[in-house]
């Protein structure tokens, strides 16, 4: 028998019976057609490659991210994270439905499919993230849209993206069970049930537990892929919900329950957001694989875990293990697989570096790069002014510099002339502004930072989670004005000023969110964002991702958006002043 190409002395691993082995990899197009002995079996081949005992695994498979994260294209994103033995991922493009709506996900479809890396595709449950009445949105998506999203013309379509809006779902549980359609992600859930009962339904369930947990369960939300702690994980596990771990997640707690309790199969890595400069610095899933493993995870979980368990999880019974019938998705190792060091990666059974040089760009249409409806022209002065009662007590946002959740603080402060004087207390604070990107006419609700934030600077972004309305904030007006002017000019992006000068920027035109260029030219431009940010007083290890999700309505505990401050965990309004 001839065959295309044959791995031979590769070291394996057997996800199915969980042992190693040494054995030939026989690739018939693109698939694996045999493992074990070829000399023995006489199988030929004109491409031999010699593994010399080296250990041969399953291309990784990343079943929850964002590609809009990394702020790039699906060419580019599939450029970078190939090299790093990740060929499958499932994204969710709810940055690009937010602004966009169903035609912001069909473009990313689209993209996708020219790329080298394959790309499936999780349809946002939460677009917006709430409602109407706590944030602005230049889309929709609802149960109304999911028959065209997920038809014949969208196989890559495989699962229902996190439903983010838990805190809803908790608090009206017994109206949606007798009304689902009442909530828009319920919708689209019953939607699901009815018409594709196999497809998976990701989960946003952050610090969710007991009889809440259930209600999640119950309406059929069984994944979760936020920040875990052991007991938290533990009740997941107990009560069916698949857990998704990234980085964060992965502290020795974490590690050491996961290597000595019965959870494979129950678990998998993911990566959710990574920005450009990790990306190139760090890697992508192989760098959450690898900090598990320093941790003491074994790495035949690492294996099922980054493989054949998130393959399982998403119904894809073409992937993930190297056995006969599966794509010859593969990654040699050197050296000793517990410090996953990436020898080669092989899409198909064809080296990957081959099919990038080939892999064709996307030309996004002409609607993607004129996001932005404010008039530039329009007199921003009211945004830098908060106007006040006497002497207020005012309700501030602490911002962490461990983590993307804040914190609800009350502190007074002094006014005049009905202006609140926010910048003359002790207090190290910053004026947060949202603009409606969406509407042509000035509307922008204030808030005050504490905490990890600037000093002698100001930040503007078109990229603030996950309504990607502008957000401007700083210690003073001047430096704001001129980040925001920056940011209008670019048809968006991300802009540094302090001490009245631009000084770090990234034009993010397409959607105000996405760049087209090469990866290691947008991770320079974000490196030296990070870097900047630091130089400006801030500490949390990605400042760019705490300061755009200072805008994220389902991240506890206190945020801003265009209509004013959401008290996550009520999922209400609420004042500036007490």
């Amino acid at each position: 028998m001839r065959v295309d190409t044959i791995f031979s002395q590769a070291r394996i691993f057997n996800s199915y019976i969980r042992q190693w082995q040494r054995s030939d990899i026989a690739v018939l197009n693109g698939n694996i057609c045999y493992v074990g002995d070829c000399s023995a079996a006489r199988i030929t081949a004109p491409d031999h490659i010699d593994c010399k005992g080296a250990t041969v695994i399953p291309g990784m498979i990343d079943i929850h991210l964002h590609i809009e994260s990394s702020l790039c294209t699906p060419h580019e994103f599939s450029a970078a994270v190939l090299p790093h033995g990740v060929t499958t991922v499932v994204a969710e493009h709810h940055e690009m439905a937010n602004i966009f709506g169903s035609r912001g996900i069909e473009e990313m479809i689209k993209a996708s499919r020219m790329t080298a890396l394959d790309i499936f595709h999780g349809i946002p449950s939460s677009v917006p993230s709430t409602h109407a009445a706590l944030e602005t949105t230049g889309g929709t998506i609802d149960a109304h849209a999911l028959p065209a999203l997920i038809g014949a013309d969208n196989p890559d379509v495989i699962c229902l993206g996190e439903v983010m809006n838990y805190s809803t779902l908790i608090n009206e549980f017994e109206h949606l069970t007798q009304s689902p359609h009442s909530v828009n992600s319920c919708g689209m859930i019953a939607y699901l049930k009815e018409h594709h009962p196999l497809m998976a339904i990701e989960g946003h369930c952050p610090s969710v537990r007991n009889l809440e947990l259930a209600k999640l369960l119950y309406l059929g939300i069984d994944s979760d892929h936020c920040q875990q702690d052991v007991e938290g994980m533990a009740q997941r596990f107990a009560n069916g919900m698949f857990v998704e771990i990234q980085e964060k997640s992965l502290t020795q707690e974490i590690v050491d329950y996961l290597q000595n309790h019965e959870v494979d199969m129950l678990w998998a890595f993911v990566t959710d957001d990574v920005p450009p400069d990790i990306l190139i610095e760090k890697g992508h899933l192989d760098h959450v694989v690898r900090k598990a493993l320093s941790l003491g995870l074994a790495p035949e979980k690492a294996i099922l875990a980054s493989s054949y368990a998130p393959a399982m999880r998403m119904g894809m019974r073409d992937r993930g293990t190297i056995a006969p019938g599966k794509l010859a998705d593969l990654i040699m190792l050197e050296g000793d697989p517990s410090e996953f060091s990436i020898a080669r990666v092989f899409k198909r059974g064809t080296p990957v570096e081959s099919l990038l040089e080939s892999q064709q760009s996307y030309q996004f249409a002409p609607f993607c790069s004129h996001s932005l409806s404010v008039d530039p022209h329009t007199d921003f002065s009211p945004l830098f002014h908060v106007h006040s009662p006497a002497n207020p007590t005012v309700r501030v946002m602490q911002k962490s510099s461990e983590s993307t959740y804040t914190e609800e603080i009350f502190l007074p402060m002094q006014s005049q002339n009905g202006q609140l004087l926010w910048q003359e207390g002790s207090e190290k604070l910053n004026l947060a502004v949202v603009i409606n990107r969406y509407s042509k006419t000035l509307q922008f609700s204030q808030a005050l930072l504490s905490g990890d934030c600037l000093s002698n600077g100001a930040y503007c972004t078109t990229y603030a989670h996950d309504h990607h309305n502008m957000l401007v904030l700083g210690d003073n007006e001047k430096d704001m004005r001129i980040a925001l002017n920056w940011i209008l000019s670019h048809k968006g992006g991300i802009c540094i000023a302090s001490r009245g000068e631009v000084v770090a920027t990234a034009a993010l035109p397409i959607g105000g969110i996405l760049s087209e260029l090469p990866m290691p030219a947008l991770g320079r431009e974000i490196a030296a964002i990070q870097h900047t940010l630091y130089e400006l007083g801030m500490r949390h290890k990605n400042p760019v991702m705490s300061l755009s999700t200072t805008t994220l309505p389902v991240s506890p505990a206190l945020k801003l958006t265009d209509k004013g401050l959401v008290d996550v965990a009520s999922a209400a309004l609420v004042s500036l002043f007490v």
